[in-house]
């Protein structure tokens, strides 16, 4: 996977995301599609790896865990349409951007050698 390509799934997936967020109650759903997304990425990009690779594996473990803490307690503040659930999910948008950010950091250090 190339930077460029990693750039154009980015960018949708940062644009569902800031669309969602303008609802006064956004969606869970939109940041498990992005979640998801970001997971099939890493595996794609371990499967070209023939090392382990340190870096991969902790986003790997950080998106498993993000995905699963998703079902959780924010799953139950969107289901009882809590007043905490915007705030609470707005966090959990700054985590999937940072995975984003970390992803585009790792492919483009590694496409450059």
């Amino acid at each position: 996977m190339t930077i460029k390509e990693f750039d154009e799934q980015s960018r949708q997936m940062q644009k569902e995301l800031l669309d969602e967020s303008i609802s006064t109650f956004p969606r869970i759903y939109s940041l498990n599609r992005v979640g998801e997304q970001l997971m099939k990425f890493v595996i794609q990009l371990k499967a070209e790896k023939t090392e382990l690779n340190t870096i991969l594996h902790s986003l790997y473990m950080d998106l498993d865990i993000f995905l699963a803490d998703l079902g959780g307690q924010l799953q139950q503040d969107y289901d009882r349409k809590n007043k905490r659930y915007k705030r609470k999910w707005s966090l959990e948008n700054r985590k999937i951007n940072d995975f984003i950010f970390q992803l585009k950091a790792y492919i483009s250090e590694n496409e450059s050698e």
